[in-house]
């Protein structure tokens, strides 16, 4: 999928080119202006758009400032998608915003709203080929195979040579476990351009699983070559050099994918699991932290974001992930609900909640060992709770004393 930055500012050229090429603005970079201009010039450019477009100024005035939220440095994904879903409120047949918002949704792994808004934008235009393409992509990331693959047969149909397609469905391949029709795919693309990196990715990836690290490393490291900057393949190489227990050359691949991309998702949750995993919680914790700001709703980074905020004492934000993550995610994860429990118990003086947590262990635990330990401690915290309660005076009503 593209990025959202691209994508952001694709569409936008393709909404209000007429404003670019008589002003020079919005296309051409971040602005250097003051706030207070750059807000006048985003209200002269949806005033000039609505005209143009007939959608309303403030859906248009909304979309701009999406773009204005993506282009900073980190970007306000989150920012972004509020003023998106203004847009698509203000204006229900808002094509780009939808579509946009349908990439962001993805980016931060909403996968179902993702597919229903860039559903949506290829209801309302059709003939936009991008929105078709994004629309397989975004079921092929809801692991909806079979209607991905229908849409990129239905690319491929109109654009033969669409190697981007065809990269996908390699990728969709490789999912369903089929190595081999990844390949053919694989190789076709590279017989029509032998350095297309995404297509070098998704060998390396076909050889990854085949457990053939040598010949992975090597063809990521080719596609590196090509493109040095390309996280994605970083990623990857990461994650071979974790295979082969290499962790100090992991680190530095995460790390380029990171600098490549501030925003890229993948390398913050397995750099700060790497560093979770040799006691380096604070450095863990920016990087969780930075995984959340990207996608707050992402299941990996708010258990990993409970995981640093219990280490490094933040004891309320560790509870709220997670129970983010046991409400969201996963309703049976049982060392979420341990730390649940001891973080009540312990830090945050409510013990009956530990004790409900306690509880649903027992539920949930087939091990006769544990279930006796927690039912110890539910014994125990009981009789605090009746201790405590029978050793509070009695309160005085309105002017008398206590009996």
């Amino acid at each position: 999928m593209k990025s959202s930055k691209r994508a952001m500012r694709q569409s936008l050229f393709t909404l209000l080119c007429f404003v670019c090429a008589a002003t020079l603005l919005a296309c051409g970079g971040k602005a250097t202006k003051s706030d207070e201009a750059a807000e006048e010039i985003r209200r002269t450019q949806a005033q000039q758009a609505a005209e143009e477009t007939g959608l309303q100024e403030e859906a248009l005035m909304a979309f701009q400032l999406a773009l204005a939220e993506i282009e900073k440095d980190p970007s306000d994904v989150e920012a972004a998608i509020g003023h998106l879903e203004k847009a698509v409120q203000l204006e229900p047949d808002f094509a780009e915003a939808h579509y946009n918002l349908g990439l962001l949704y993805g980016q931060t792994e909403r996968r179902t709203e993702s597919v229903r808004h860039v559903q949506r934008a290829r209801e309302l235009d059709p003939d936009v080929f991008d929105y078709t393409v994004a629309l397989a992509q975004a079921l092929a990331v809801n692991e909806q195979f079979a209607d991905a693959e229908t849409l990129f047969s239905e690319v491929l149909a109109r654009d033969e040579q669409n190697l981007t397609a065809k990269n996908n469905m390699a990728v969709i391949a490789l999912k369903r476990d089929d190595d081999e029709r990844a390949m053919e795919f694989v190789r076709e693309i590279l017989r029509e351009d032998i350095k297309n990196v995404g297509a070098l990715n998704t060998l390396g990836l076909i050889y990854f699983k085949r457990g053939n690290l040598s010949l992975s490393k090597y063809v990521l490291e080719k596609a590196l070559r090509v493109e040095e900057k390309n996280s994605d393949v970083l990623n990857n190489l990461g994650l071979v050099y974790m295979k082969e227990e290499n962790v100090p050359a992991a680190v530095n691949a995460f790390r380029r994918a990171i600098t490549a991309n501030d925003d890229y998702l993948e390398s913050r949750l397995n750099l700060g699991s790497i560093l979770i995993e040799y006691l380096d919680y604070e450095r863990a914790d920016e990087q969780f932290t930075e995984a959340i700001r990207i996608a707050p709703h992402h299941c990996v980074a708010n258990l990993g974001k409970g995981a640093t905020s219990y280490a490094t004492g933040e004891h309320g934000k560790a509870e709220n992930h997670y129970k983010y993550y046991v409400d969201r995610c996963d309703a049976k994860h049982l060392s979420s609900y341990e730390r649940l429990a001891k973080l009540n118990e312990s830090f945050l003086d409510n013990p009956s909640e530990a004790i409900a947590y306690y509880k649903k262990l027992v539920e949930l635990n087939p091990n006769t060992d544990k279930q006796k330990e927690y039912g110890a401690m539910i014994g125990f915290l009981e009789s605090q709770l009746k201790s405590n309660t029978q050793q509070k005076p009695p309160v005085a009503e309105e002017g008398g004393t206590p009996e």
